[in-house]
C-alpha cells in the first residue's frame, strides 16, 4: 500500500481511513432488576455530531444498533442519579 492510512478489507480491496470527526463518549449499560444481568448498553459519541448506538450482546461480539438519547437522561454511578450532560461537561 502506497499511503499509511490504506488498508485491505478482508475480501482483499484497498479501502482508505478517512477522519470524520472526534470527541467525548459516554457508555452505559441497562440491568435487568430481578437477574441482575446486563441486557444491553448504549453508547453516545459526541463530537461535531452526536450519535448513539444500543450494544447488544451476540454470541461472540457486540450487535449496534442505532438509537435516540437525551443528554437530560439519567445514570446511576455509585447509587447516585447524574445527568448524562453532566457526565460529559466533566469529560476533559
Amino acid at each position: 500500500m502506497d499511503k499509511p492510512y490504506e488498508t485491505k478489507s478482508k475480501n482483499g480491496r484497498k479501502e482508505e481511513r478517512i477522519y470524520v470527526d472526534s470527541g467525548k463518549f459516554v457508555i452505559y449499560s441497562y440491568r435487568d432488576e430481578s437477574t441482575g444481568k446486563i441486557t444491553k448498553s448504549k453508547l453516545i459519541l459526541t463530537g461535531n455530531k452526536s450519535i448513539a448506538y444500543f450494544l447488544i450482546p451476540m454470541k461472540d461480539k457486540n450487535l449496534a444498533i442505532n438509537a435516540s438519547f437525551d443528554l437530560e437522561s439519567e445514570v446511576n454511578i455509585a447509587g447516585n442519579s447524574v445527568k448524562l450532560r453532566e457526565i460529559l461537561k466533566n469529560i476533559k
